[in-house]
């Protein structure tokens, strides 16, 4: 299967970005896909709506997966805690059929992200910057 350029441009992105912009798209993908579950409640289609809820499942298991408890500490397990959470209220979601436990975490991954982000800003400020690297010296004389 060909990429098509749209789908070369994503993964080249996704393939440069680091650990720290990867976060921050997973955050981007669920709020994108929850949006979307919302538009297939009001249409009550549930097939679209089983869709877009499994790919934010999907996503907050990866953010799950991503967390290292070593690390992070407490943070880190609270975080846990809360992804958990989060997958509970999508499965009942999408069981039930109901988009009041979708709405109810949607404002929670929110802030979630914009604090990642804000977090990026910060240590992106903070981070000293690095020198250009040397150029090889050529020498010219024969």
């Amino acid at each position: 299967m060909a990429l098509t350029q749209p789908d070369s441009y994503k993964k080249t992105q996704i393939e440069s970005a680091s650990p720290e912009m990867l976060i921050l798209m997973l955050y981007d993908g669920a709020l994108r896909f929850m949006g979307q579950a919302e538009e297939a409640f009001a249409e009550k289609n549930t097939e679209r709506i089983n869709n877009f809820l499994l790919r934010v499942q999907a996503i907050i298991t990866e953010l799950l997966a991503s967390l290292d408890k070593e690390k992070g500490g407490e943070i880190a397990k609270n975080l846990e805690r809360l992804y958990l959470f989060f997958l509970e209220r999508l499965a009942e979601s999408n069981i039930k059929k109901d988009p009041a436990p979708l709405k109810a975490i949607k404002p929670l991954i929110e802030d979630l992200r914009n604090t990642w982000a804000e977090a990026m800003k910060i240590h992106a400020k903070n981070k000293p910057a690095t020198p250009p690297p040397t150029m090889p010296r050529f020498s010219i004389s024969a």
